[in-house]
């Protein structure tokens, strides 16, 4: 599996050549079906200079070896390993799933980071001391779904990320598209699912040594915007940005998710962590 995401992230552009030993590389990390091939409209609206490298997870896009993505720690570890030598300070960006592997990947990291999670959260399942996330019924929904008609998955999952957003009729298909034109391997959904349902990384969120931000939608059907409180409780020092849409609005409307990211990567290197 590792040698396959090595292949995956080397086949990443470095966004504007190569800037001064130390700079922070964006470490783009995609949502369950996804590929980092949805990451264009972000990547298209950062500074020319901005550093970035945007794989596949296992059993997404081109990366195989789907049934490892559901151990978060195996993952982390295969991306660290899989980075190129020059990315001394990695900011890991996760959005929806990718966040787990973010914050995975944070707490194995020796050097200075950062972690920025998109429509994202340390734990995914409800519980009695985690509220504001999905019950235990969605989460099974997508199970039974996966063992139905492929095109309908596709669909359903497309309208959820587009749900709360402005445009939401037209995301929709924008997703729908992007979907099925890098199709995740069975075993990777099932094995992302899995890893939804079942990590908890909270402790990452609250203890890693780096600078944290958050950025989340006010119509978000996936990670509720009152999510927010408990990831400041955890992490007061952390950055929160806000958005008016949904879970994918940033596809639609990049530029405000790009701005946070710049202004975040000014902070690292300069930021004393918590």
């Amino acid at each position: 599996m590792i040698r396959k995401l090595v292949a995956a992230v080397q086949g990443a552009e470095m966004g504007g050549g190569h800037s001064p030993g130390g700079a922070p590389t964006l470490v783009l990390l995609h949502g369950w079906g996804f590929s980092g091939a949805a990451w264009a409209p972000l990547r298209a609206a950062l500074p020319a200079a901005t550093r970035v490298l945007a794989p596949d997870l296992p059993g997404h896009g081109a990366a195989g070896d789907g049934e490892a993505l559901a151990d978060v720690e195996r993952s982390a570890a295969a991306l660290i390993g899989s980075l190129p030598s020059e990315v001394v300070c990695p900011v890991w960006v996760g959005w929806s799933l990718g966040g787990l592997v973010a914050l995975a990947a944070a707490r194995q990291w020796a050097g200075p980071q950062g972690v920025l999670l998109i429509g994202s959260t340390p734990r995914f399942a409800r519980g009695g001391d985690w509220p504001a996330a999905l019950p235990w019924a969605e989460l099974e929904d997508f199970r039974t779904a996966l063992r139905g008609d492929r095109r309908r998955l596709e669909r359903r999952l497309a309208m959820l990320c587009a749900r709360g957003s402005l445009d939401a009729a037209s995301l929709a298909r924008t997703l729908t598209a992007q979907l099925q034109a890098n199709p995740a391997a069975p075993d990777g959904l099932e094995a992302g699912l899995t890893l939804l349902e079942r990590s908890d990384l909270r402790s990452a969120w609250a203890d890693v040594e780096a600078p944290v931000g958050a950025w989340l939608e006010a119509g978000d059907a996936l990670v509720p915007a009152a999510v927010e409180a408990s990831l400041q409780k955890l992490r007061p020092d952390a950055r929160i940005g806000r958005g008016p849409g949904g879970h994918a609005e940033w596809f639609q409307r990049p530029e405000p998710l790009a701005g946070f990211i710049s202004e975040f990567l000014s902070d690292c290197g300069t930021k004393e962590p918590a």
